[in-house]
């Protein structure tokens, strides 16, 4: 049957067909490379890529519709849309070439300077970017009480993404991206702001650490996000997320669990009209090239009964890939695109093949020129005034944290050593507590 519908759709010849444009686009790299720009050329590749995709869920849908229109008792029943999944000799062979188009169209990544002023600058940055990243978390940790006043405040008609907390996040994840060094462009916002105060599941595609911060600090609406358990793991950064930002961890090794956290996170749309985030990729791509998307995400949004909002994310895995162990500094875009009403009418796979067509025709769109590269003068100045402004504040603010509860320990005749200790070992029963509740 399998072999009979490649037939039908022609894919040999149309697999060819990329693979001669991709063979050719390859062959002229050095030509391409002195006429244009490391981001007209990874959009060339997203569009040969999408070519490629467009066949690939061809191939799906076209099962997935066999393998729903069968009758209860066939066979075919229980077959998987999953062409990985296949055992048939012809499809196995289509799935291999599918699979050495993506390996030849990996994106290209942004080269390091060697030069000792870029050195310097990538450990002023790195260094910076950690000062923030727990010496903020530190000091917002005695403010997550902060989040008890939600209540009143929603009471009093305060509005979601005006209370305290959303703006503290909102400027965590801006603030992270610009002590990196990363400008953020973003296209569609006015699609976000079209949910007047309604609430999303918004699907980001994932090639890059930078992609959560970059949809939080430049999302028109506040945003809960899931992540991975390790991420929650880390001592006073994970209670900030989970018990202040009201994240939720994820522990993809454990099926039920993973479904469990989906749920908790469907009902901050259900409860509190939150809007949510996740990656319907799963995990970080290694090509830089959009995924296949997981199952889960949509039993997500099915919990959640609310619209998907798209995001793309274009020009941070230049600047961060994987095997890096820092992003350099340069410029990325979020395009937002429209709302995607899931079609009742469709199974929740059928949506899923769907929306991933959506979302490879708007990465295979036209980008700035200038992506990935270095800022402009003004996000570079914004950025040295960040930097400053990190180091003149956190590390004093931490220590005067510090230093009040010692001296108000010091009431019930704590030194400074045995401060220290009663901290450890409050950070060891939370660390206890976030392992066993993850």
């Amino acid at each position: 049957m399998e072999a009979t519908l490649l037939r039908e759709l022609n894919v040999d010849a149309r697999l060819a067909a990329v693979e001669a444009k991709v063979a050719a686009f390859l062959a002229d790299q050095e030509a391409i490379a002195a006429s244009t720009t490391l981001a007209q050329r990874n959009q060339t590749r997203r569009a040969l890529h999408a070519e490629s995709e467009y066949i690939h869920l061809d191939v799906e849908e076209a099962l997935l519709h066999e393998i729903e229109t069968a009758a209860a008792d066939s066979p075919i029943k229980a077959m998987s849309d999953d062409i990985v999944q296949s055992k048939d000799e012809a499809m196995l062979a289509v799935v291999a070439r599918f699979h050495a188009l993506r390996k030849q169209l990996t994106l290209e990544i942004q080269p390091e300077d060697k030069s000792t002023f870029e050195k310097v600058y990538m450990g002023v940055r790195l260094a910076s970017f950690a000062m923030l990243f727990f010496g903020g978390f530190a000091i917002f940790f005695f403010l997550i009480p902060l989040r008890w006043t939600h209540i009143t405040l929603r009471k009093l008609g305060v509005k979601n993404n005006y209370l305290p907390v959303d703006f503290i996040q909102w400027w965590f994840g801006w603030a992270l991206c610009a002590v990196g060094g990363i400008h953020i462009v973003t296209e569609g916002t006015d699609n976000v702001r079209a949910l007047n105060g309604g609430s999303t599941v918004m699907m980001f595609s994932h090639g890059s650490n930078l992609d959560g911060l970059m949809i939080q600090g430049s999302s028109p609406v506040v945003l809960k996000f899931i992540g991975k358990k390790s991420l929650f793991l880390i001592p006073i950064v994970g209670w900030v997320f989970r018990w202040g930002f009201g994240n939720i961890p994820i522990d993809r090794s454990n099926i039920e669990r993973a479904k469990t956290s989906l749920k908790h996170l469907a009902r901050a749309v259900v409860d509190y009209g939150r809007s949510v985030a996740i990656s319907p990729e799963g995990t970080r791509s290694k090509s830089g090239l959009l995924q296949d998307f997981k199952k889960g995400p949509f039993y997500l949004q099915s919990d959640a009964g609310a619209p998907i909002t798209p995001a793309i994310v274009i020009g941070a895995y230049e600047l961060w890939p994987p095997a890096r162990i820092f992003t350099l500094p340069g410029k990325c875009l979020v395009r937002y695109l429209p709302q995607y009403h899931v079609d009742p009418a469709k199974s929740r796979n059928a949506n899923r093949l769907a929306l991933r067509r959506i979302y490879l025709e708007a990465g295979a769109a036209p980008v700035p020129a200038d992506l990935s590269s270095h800022s402009d003068l003004p996000d570079l100045l914004l950025h040295i005034w960040l930097v400053a402004s990190i180091w003149a504040f956190i590390p004093s603010t931490v220590w005067s944290i510090f230093s009040w509860i010692a001296y108000f320990n010091s009431f019930f005749g704590l030194s400074t050593f045995g401060t220290l200790k009663l901290l450890t070992t409050i950070i060891a029963i939370l660390e206890g507590v976030m392992f066993y509740s993850c």
